[in-house]
């Protein structure tokens, strides 16, 4: 009685096994294959908008660090410059030689920059949903329309510390009346530095805060402190010191010493500090960096 089944059974058997088998099939197209919301592709392609992803997130092959600084680089592709930003990148941008990092391409605050979520080496991921850094440092670029290039040429660097020096900078660099328009310039200053203020008491020249330190321009006769800089535009001059470029853009003279005791004094450094000055905008590549958030 076990050994032959009657065919109504049979027929019962197999409509349960192919209903089954359906069933499984069913469940298994349910589940979606996981897919990875990062879109490879080069530096240059995804700066320049040519590969699109539904959440700005790409991947790329680590690029070549042209200069860090707290958790801001300069990253290279050829001739293209870039901005990237990840938590104590300064510290550990060394490690990500032959990775692959996946980042979000960020748009505010401008410019446009890559702030690094992932960390792949050899198809392996070594950190993920990194959250970006609390702080980061970001030039103002300026577009070349913003910029006035026909602001006239001067030889700045030439200024002089005696009387006559003076009064012939004033009349040329500094507005004719109080309440007038500055007076920019596009000029040269191939050596700047940030040091210790000149006028610090000496009991605070032994051990200067952050605060105490300065910038200044040194010209071949005389030294102009420099004002008003931003963050950013500070984090462009230590770049730029420290790959020995010079200053190439427009700056307005605001005032100069007028005490001749004053401007006799050499400073350890520095030398004759004769007056101030502000960096409206400055040169790097084929951009323009915003030097101050006054207007000019």
């Amino acid at each position: 009685m076990f050994g032959v089944s009657s065919p109504r059974r049979w027929v019962s058997t197999l409509l349960l096994g192919l209903l089954a088998v359906t069933l499984f099939g069913m469940i298994g197209c349910g589940e979606k294959e996981a897919v990875d919301p990062y879109v490879y592709d080069s530096l240059r392609r995804i700066t320049r908008g040519d590969t699109l992803s539904n959440d700005f997130l790409f991947e790329l092959d680590a690029p070549e660090f042209d200069y860090v600084s707290g958790n801001t680089a300069i990253i290279r592709d050829g001739n293209i410059l870039e901005f990237m930003v990840g938590e104590d990148l300064e510290n550990n941008y060394h490690n990500l030689s032959g990775t692959l990092l996946g980042v979000r391409k960020t748009f505010s605050p401008q410019p446009t920059h890559l702030v690094i979520q992932r960390i792949k080496r050899n198809n392996v991921i070594e950190a993920d949903s990194l959250a970006a850094p609390t702080n980061y440092t970001l030039p103002r670029l300026l577009r070349a329309g913003a910029v006035d290039l026909d602001t006239p040429g001067a030889p700045l660097p030439e200024l002089g510390w005696k009387t006559k020096d003076i009064k012939t900078a004033s009349a040329t660099y500094l507005p004719e009346n109080e309440g007038d328009d500055l007076r920019p310039v596009q000029t040269g200053i191939e050596k700047f530095v940030y040091v210790p203020r000149h006028d610090l008491a000496d009991s605070v020249k032994a051990n200067p805060s952050a605060k105490d330190f300065a910038w200044y321009a040194i010209f071949p006769e005389s030294t102009v402190e420099i004002v008003e800089t931003t963050p950013g535009s500070e984090w462009m001059l230590h770049m730029m010191i420290a790959k020995d470029l010079p200053l190439v853009g427009s700056v307005s003279l605001l005032s100069l010493d007028d005490v001749y005791a004053n401007r006799k004094v050499e400073h350890e450094g520095l030398g004759r500090v004769v007056g101030t000055m502000k960096i409206n905008w400055f040169k790097f590549g084929n951009t323009f960096v915003e030097g101050c958030t006054t207007d000019f």
